[in-house]
């Protein structure tokens, strides 16, 4: 009787250990097998995905370098190469400004020196500087309307005719106008002039 009660207990132990061991051994292969998943994700990420290829182009800088080039405008400031198609030349990049235009409404007619012939011009402004300066030609548009007239009835008939002389004339107008808006406004900032239209009659 004394041995059937020690074998009992012993029959008791026996399939505790076994479901113990099941267990772990199931734990183990999930383990396994998840550390495995995460692994094949990790070796089959794509490159610029990967954190090791993030630390190697931040370690190397490139980016960095072309956005200070880019904002710079090239190394020596002015020009830089855009990115060209394979066997193209790079376009050179430049500095841009915003070139804003004024056109004189009406033309600007008066007698012309030592002629009894008059010439109507019509007048149109360039300047790249803020829109300051075009505001300032409206503003003063009856003060720059005489000088310009003034300076056009100056001039004598055969120096008005002909491409060169259309150039000087130009030039002169263009003087005249930041002259006006100097003594009014401390600024000029007409760039260039453009004689749009010349009749003479």
């Amino acid at each position: 009787m004394a041995a059937d009660a020690e074998d009992k207990p012993e029959k008791k132990k026996l399939p505790i250990v076994k479901i113990l061991i099941t267990v772990l051994g199931a734990l183990a292969l999930v383990g396994v097998g998840a550390g495995g998943t995460v692994l094949y994700f990790m070796l089959t990420k794509p490159p610029e995905e990967s954190p090791l290829a993030i630390v190697i182009e931040k370690k190397d800088g490139s980016d960095e370098k072309d956005a200070k080039d880019k904002k710079a405008g090239g190394k020596d400031g002015d020009k830089g190469a855009a990115p060209a198609g394979p066997g193209a030349k790079p376009l050179p990049m430049k500095e841009q400004f915003v070139t804003s235009y004024f056109e004189f409404p009406g033309n600007f007619t008066t007698n012309l020196r030592g002629s009894k012939r008059f010439v109507q011009i019509s007048i149109g402004l360039a300047t790249q500087y803020d829109k300051k300066v075009i505001e300032n030609v409206q503003k003063h548009e009856v003060a720059i309307r005489a000088e310009v007239l003034a300076l056009i009835a100056e001039q004598s008939e055969p120096e008005i005719v002909g491409v060169d002389n259309r150039r000087r004339m130009q030039n002169l107008i263009k003087d005249a106008i930041n002259r006006v808006l100097t003594e009014r406004t401390e600024f000029g900032g007409i760039e260039n002039v453009y004689i749009t239209a010349l009749v003479m009659q």
